[in-house]
């Protein structure tokens, strides 16, 4: 039996929710908001001030609507992880993988306790386009999935995914996946700050990168991801379409983006498939800032 599920996304800035429902043999969605946090939320924060944070932001949201749902399930933004790519050798036990996995973490970012991470990984099967086999490595601080633990126990709640801000967007493929299967995509997560770009091969990864913080210039970043394509030789005219989800997106940045892929762009809105209230649909976030939730109802959707 589906029970209520809230989606939350956390950015630098705010608390943002998606509470879905099901009854009526349908999914209904519940309750769409967010809230400014007090502070910045970084991953530099203690474990008891990322807490604190978390509790002064959803008691201003439960004071507009409580949110109905104990299972929660979060997104963090793209430099709460360490993600790499590299091949490996499937022949390997789970127990000496994860310690091979480790291992690369410490080489490729020597400024960590490769100790203090859990990981997981996506596996990227041998195909036309990958020529050995891969894996997309994530690695999140054990620091901040303890927090998360705690501040749900503190609230009741029952936690039940912690996901990346891009991986969780990229969940909505799958509703899609018979039309899909062999087409290769390109998505793009916008933030302010840590954006990210995904290459998929029907609802699969096979590529992920997140885009260099401190360059002024995002173009410049996407192009050199291109160029990276041809690694599994493709060239832009190979890509169906590209995803864009992210944070108060302008129109005149999606313009420049539709005019720089020259493909089909598809600014996704991640509740068309929910059925909707009355009063959610005058809701401002549901109406007009709908692609911001595409990672908060990604990881609201992970559990149907």
């Amino acid at each position: 039996m589906f029970n209520n599920h809230a989606g939350i996304n956390l950015t630098d800035t705010k608390l943002q929710v998606v509470e879905i429902n099901y009854r009526d043999d349908s999914f209904y969605l519940e309750t769409v908001d967010q809230i400014f946090h007090v502070e910045h939320f970084s991953p530099e924060l203690p474990e008891e001030a990322i807490i604190d944070l978390l509790q002064n932001s959803m008691e201003k949201l439960n004071k507009r609507k409580p949110i109905l749902a104990k299972n929660v399930s979060f997104s963090l933004p793209n430099n709460f992880f360490r993600i790499f790519e590299i091949p490996f050798d499937d022949s390997l036990v789970k127990k000496d993988l994860i310690e091979h996995f480790r291992w690369e973490l410490s080489v490729l970012y020597p400024d960590c306790n490769s100790e203090d991470f859990l990981l997981q990984h996506i596996e990227i099967n041998k195909s036309p386009l990958i020529k050995e086999k891969r894996a997309i490595v994530i690695a999140i601080d054990r620091r901040h999935v303890f927090a998360l633990n705690k501040f749900c126990d503190k609230n009741g709640l029952q936690l039940k995914f912690i996901d990346n801000v891009h991986l969780a967007s990229n969940a909505f493929l799958y509703l899609e996946k018979p039309l899909i299967d062999n087409e290769i995509s390109l998505s793009i997560y916008i933030d302010q700050k840590f954006s990210s770009v995904s290459a998929m091969d029907g609802v699969h990864p096979f590529y992920f990168k997140v885009l260099n913080p401190d360059s002024n210039n995002i173009f410049v970043e996407l192009t050199e991801t291109i160029k990276e394509m041809e690694e599994f030789n493709l060239s832009i005219t190979d890509f169906k379409r590209v995803l864009l989800y992210g944070q108060d997106i302008a129109e005149d940045f999606e313009q420049r983006l539709k005019n720089f892929f020259g493909l089909p762009l598809k600014k996704v809105n991640p509740f068309e498939r929910f059925k909707v209230e009355e009063s959610i649909q005058k809701n401002p976030f549901f109406k007009m800032k709908y692609n911001s939730f595409t990672a908060a109802a990604g990881i609201a959707i992970r559990i149907i």
